[in-house]
């Protein structure tokens, strides 16, 4: 009875949400004049409808996105044609080939052997397993979805909690086992800020960014030299909130067999993992050798300038090397990847980043953004230090109830205006947005890896929020320092 109040009062919620989205952006229409920018009330409009259905996601995130394709030509912000090619652009197709990849390693099982020898390596003890278990989880993530890292870790993890609570007693174990699954979580969640395809919101920042300033957008290798530190640092700090409760975890050298086990019924490498392991590797050297090493004097030209045309981008690579797996065999019959491979593609998230594309179009071609700029040119005033850390503070616990990818589509237009304005550095104010984006780690609904080991049964809300409250505080000082340290290193 309880459980049906609750669903009713929430789709009553959902009900005034998808009024109020509306009603604000006839609003803006109908009592808001911003001169020199006669498009801008709408575009305002537009922009706040869209963000609050998105945070309160009362339709689906999708639908959301297509509001620019039907609004923008409707109050002559942009016309159709010019909207709908913000929807597909080389982004996308380096999510989509990224996507087919990662498609590629689950179809083989190449994933669960990567992950099986490093833990199989790492077991002699409770903080030895434990690095395993959170480097794997990193390294997979930075790759393929967090979504997918986290089902394939914790398979693995709970057959080997569930010995030691046979062996040792579940009230001995279980504090320790909530920790273990925390920490594979949360691995996945910092993982993804490594590459720029490891997390979506990477993806709409670099997407935004080459809309304000193409000359600035870093290249696959320019974004892990930032990214890849971050992810250590992350997994330190990661260690040092969890590591004093997993080092008591009763251990003996025997518990850790059971993984040499899993490894060996693997059995050798079949093809299509060898086949899978090369393409990805290919892709991942033709990705940070594409524009090549440009610092100080050190200067090295990428392959792409060897080609007779520029042009070639991350994109192209990515859809090239996904193809290339459509024409390799798999042992079983077919290829490795196949037909129902595009079928089994996020297009929800595919129209989610478009439609976020579109909406930072639609600012900057109505002159919302210039408007919105000349509103915050007091920023100007504020020491670079003291706003990255506000806006780490700001995404940090806003993405806790919200999409990070929403979110960032959202803030990242907003921020790129008020950098702008203020005379900020643009990259480094939008790149601590992206990073504490996937830095969500309170509640079981800000991600899904959150979702996944909260659903398991072993992790209560109270230790959830503990833990992550602690680990949110911490890192919005660690990423706004890092950014504020490294950022030399991008364009």
């Amino acid at each position: 009875m309880v459980r049906l109040m609750i669903m009713h009062e929430a789709e009553q919620s959902h009900h005034w949400a998808r009024l109020v989205g509306p009603v604000v952006a006839l609003c803006c229409v109908v009592f808001l004049d911003i001169p020199d920018y006669p498009h801008a009330p709408a575009m305002l409009g537009i922009a706040l409808w869209m963000a609050i259905w998105w945070i309160r996601e009362c339709v689906p995130l999708a639908l959301t996105a297509l509001i620019p394709l039907i609004c923008f030509p409707l109050f002559g912000i942009a016309t159709g044609k010019a909207v709908a090619s913000h929807y597909v652009n080389s982004i996308i197709f380096l999510f989509m080939g990224g996507f087919l990849i990662a498609q590629a390693m689950e179809n083989s099982g190449l994933h669960r052997r990567i992950a099986l020898n490093m833990l199989a390596r790492l077991h002699a003890g409770p903080l030895q397993l434990a690095i395993g278990f959170s480097l794997a989880t990193a390294l997979l993530s930075m790759w393929i979805s967090n979504t997918a890292t986290t089902m394939l870790m914790v398979t693995i993890a709970l057959p080997l909690q569930q010995r030691l609570m046979e062996e040792h007693g579940r009230e001995a174990i279980a504090p320790m086992a909530s920790s273990f699954l925390l920490l594979i979580a949360y691995s996945a969640n910092i993982g993804g800020m490594g590459t720029p395809v490891g997390t979506a919101p990477n993806l709409v920042f670099l997407e935004q960014l080459r809309q304000q300033a193409a000359d600035a957008v870093p290249s696959f290798l320019d974004w892990m030299m930032v990214g890849v530190p971050m992810v250590v640092v992350g997994l330190l700090v990661l260690f040092a909130v969890l590591g004093p409760t997993l080092a008591r975890l009763p251990w003996q050298a025997s518990d850790g067999a059971g993984l040499q086990r899993s490894l060996q019924a693997l059995g050798r490498m079949r093809f299509e993992e060898k086949a899978v392991a090369w393409v990805l590797t290919a892709t991942a050297l033709l990705w940070v050798s594409r524009k090549g090493i440009h610092a100080g004097a050190l200067q090295l030209s990428g392959w792409s300038a060897w080609l007779p045309y520029a042009g070639v981008d991350d994109g192209t690579v990515a859809m090239l090397m996904a193809g290339v797996l459509f024409l390799l065999p798999a042992s079983a019959g077919g290829g490795i990847l196949h037909r129902g491979s595009f079928q089994q593609l996020p297009w929800d998230i595919v129209l989610l980043l478009g439609g976020g594309f579109a909406l930072a179009f639609g600012m900057r071609h109505a002159g919302l953004s210039a408007w919105i700029g000349t509103q915050l040119q007091f920023l100007h005033a504020v020491p670079l230090p003291v706003m990255l850390l506000a806006i780490a503070a700001v995404m940090i616990f806003l993405t806790e109830i919200t999409s990070n990818t929403a979110t960032t589509q959202v803030m990242l237009p907003i921020l790129a205006a008020a950098s702008l304005a203020g005379g900020l550095d643009m990259s480094a104010t939008m790149l601590v947005a992206t990073l504490t984006a996937s830095c969500a780690f309170m509640l079981p609904v800000a991600t899904p890896p959150n979702a996944i080991i909260f659903g398991t049964g072993f992790v209560p809300m109270r230790q959830m929020v503990r833990c992550g409250l602690r680990l949110n505080l911490i890192l919005m000082f660690v990423v706004a320092a890092m950014v504020w340290l490294l950022r030399p290193l991008l364009p």
